[in-house]
């Protein structure tokens, strides 16, 4: 395995935060698969061991080069947020493929992380190509074009989701949503909306965990309690007043206290 020297990185909580879906733990070692690649990666304090990708792939990846010392500083406004950064300290933000992000949180409305990551692997298995790595067998994530013979959806199990995949495979590809990264966070927002099945939280997700807006602060059903009860009193309040508060409270990293809040809310009562 290769090194790679590592600071402020928590590999642990990275993965397993639920902003990603395509991996495995055996032991200590994570095997993650990404687009048309497998590959394995564990740490031990701060050194990460890793085969199948190289560095500067992993670094992206990871996003290994976030100054998140500096995001800390612009985020840590609460006591809240600040008891999330030192439970979970280290952990980044995955700079995703877009077209795979896209189509995993299309497919994860309403659903438990063990079913979603269940049903994306059930559509690598139907239209992706077989890789391999080592004695690793995978299936790479589907271009759009994959996706070809729509009837075999039926035994993938997304049920209603099935017709937004669908459309998805007809009007989007992967330039217009690298596309997305010119356009500011409103606009690029409102293109992603304009497909299928596509709202504010999935939106907010594929912006975030793949184009790189930082920004973006999707809102979910923890979050949205979270936030009412912790910032709102306790108040029932719109998706729009919690943006306007994110915004001014969070700032440009906004989508780096989204996933601190979310996962420390997720684990842990209150």
């Amino acid at each position: 395995m290769e090194k790679l020297k590592v600071n402020l990185f928590s590999l642990k909580e990275t993965i397993e935060c639920g902003q990603f879906f395509r991996f495995t733990k055996l032991k200590d070692t994570y095997i993650i698969q990404s687009r048309d690649k497998i590959f394995f990666v564990k740490q031990k304090y701060d050194n990460l061991y890793y085969e199948g990708v190289d560095d500067s792939f992993l670094i992206d990846f990871l996003r290994l080069d976030d100054d998140l010392e500096f995001i800390y500083r612009e985020i840590d406004k609460d006591p809240i947020i600040h008891q999330a950064i030192l439970k979970y300290r280290g952990l980044r933000l995955i700079r995703q493929d877009p077209w795979e992000c896209l189509i995993s949180f299309l497919c994860s409305s309403a659903k438990r992380v063990s079913h979603i990551r269940s049903i994306i692997e059930s559509i690598c298995k139907t239209y992706g190509e077989m890789i391999t790595y080592k004695n690793i067998i995978g299936y790479g994530f589907p271009e759009p074009d994959m996706i070809d013979d729509l009837s075999k959806l039926d035994l993938v199990g997304l049920g209603f989701r099935k017709e937004f995949l669908k459309l998805a495979c007809r009007h989007v590809d992967r330039e217009m949503l690298q596309k997305l990264k010119n356009l500011s966070y409103k606009e690029a927002k409102k293109e992603l909306i304009r497909i299928s099945g596509v709202g504010k939280k999935i939106a907010d997700c594929v912006l975030l965990y793949s184009l790189d807006f930082t920004e973006a602060f999707p809102v979910d059903t923890w979050i949205k309690k979270g936030m009412q009860k912790t910032y709102f009193n306790g108040k029932n309040v719109s998706d729009r007043e919690i943006e306007s508060f994110v915004s001014d409270h969070f700032g440009l990293y906004a989508g780096y206290a989204q996933l601190y809040l979310y996962h420390y809310w997720r684990n842990n009562k209150f």
